[in-house]
C-alpha cells in the first residue's frame, strides 16, 4: 500500500457517505442526485481499490 493511512480513512469515510446518501436519495425518489451520489460512490470505491490494491 502506497497511500498513507489517513487517506485510506478519509476514502472509506467517503465512500460510506455516499452510500447513505444514494439510499436516502432513491427512498426519497430523487432520482437525479441518486444517481449522481452513485457514480460518487463507485469513483471513491475505485479509488480505495487502487490505494489499498497490493504489488505496485
Amino acid at each position: 500500500m502506497n497511500a498513507p493511512a489517513w487517506r485510506v480513512w478519509l476514502v472509506v469515510a467517503l465512500v460510506c457517505g455516499w452510500g447513505i446518501l444514494t439510499i436516502r436519495f432513491v427512498q426519497k425518489g430523487n432520482v437525479p442526485f441518486a444517481i449522481l451520489c452513485a457514480l460518487l460512490l463507485i469513483s471513491n470505491a475505485v479509488t480505495l481499490w487502487r490505494l489499498t490494491k497490493k504489488g505496485r
